[in-house]
């Protein structure tokens, strides 16, 4: 079995994009794994109970469950170099995963923006941070269009690529594309990248397709995803 060389550089934006149950928790776990053994500093903003649940087994690596009504000290929370946020099952039965953004997502990323440097932040249900499919929110935006500066590295992970703001999808360094099936979604991504109807025919289930713009694609086949920690999505 062959080495998968994905480089995990200073700063990047990716972007993770396919239907749902194609294996994009799976792949972004699998990069948090290289970043942890890299010593990479990162906070992962999961919006269900248990998907990312298993890194917790890495060393270092915090967890914060968010519980309505609790007040949080973001700044804080900062301090810690490798995090794991994620809802209690109370949270998102009362709020769901709309309020869990507004309420205690969003303020973090805005607090991540305006005070913290040098982390990966891996945000799950990205097109949930955006208004409209025309309209970025200003969370997602501000660190698509200035993380740079703090190299606060963004992972955008979602199932509608298709409802996601294109000026958000033309900021990304790399794309990492899973099988899409929905007609809508096709005829959007066709019109975005190079090929993409003959590669995505090329797929297997949880295979995928690395983008990096304008030109510049390959097949990463899942045997080489494999990885250390368990993964609950």
């Amino acid at each position: 079995m062959g080495i998968l060389d994905i480089d995990i550089p200073a700063w990047s934006i990716d972007l993770i994009y396919g239907n749902t149950g194609s294996g994009k928790s799976y792949f972004a776990g699998w990069l948090v794994e290289q970043a942890w053994e890299k010593g990479r500093r990162f906070l992962i903003l999961d919006t269900k109970v248990r998907n990312h649940l298993g890194l917790v087994q890495l060393k270092g690596v915090r967890l914060l469950k968010i519980k309505v009504g609790t007040r949080y000290n973001w700044r804080k929370l900062l301090e810690f170099d490798q995090v794991l946020v994620v809802p209690t099952r109370g949270t998102i039965n009362r709020i769901g995963v709309e309020g869990l953004v507004e309420q205690y997502y969003k303020p973090l990323l805005d607090e991540i923006f305006r005070r913290d440097r040098d982390r990966i932040i891996v945000v799950e249900e990205a097109h949930r941070y955006n208004p409209s499919s025309r309209r970025p929110g200003k969370e997602l935006e501000q660190l698509f269009r200035e993380g740079r500066d703090g190299k606060l590295y963004t992972v955008a992970i979602t199932q509608s690529i298709a409802d996601f703001p294109k000026l958000l999808f033309r900021q990304a360094q790399r794309h990492f594309i899973f099988q899409h099936y929905v007609p809508n979604d096709v005829i959007y991504l066709n019109r975005m990248i190079p090929g993409f109807s003959e590669l995505n025919d090329q797929l297997r289930e949880h295979d995928l397709i690395e983008f990096i713009p304008p030109n510049r694609t390959r097949i990463i086949k899942r045997e080489l995803v494999v990885r250390r920690t368990r993964h609950f999505g």
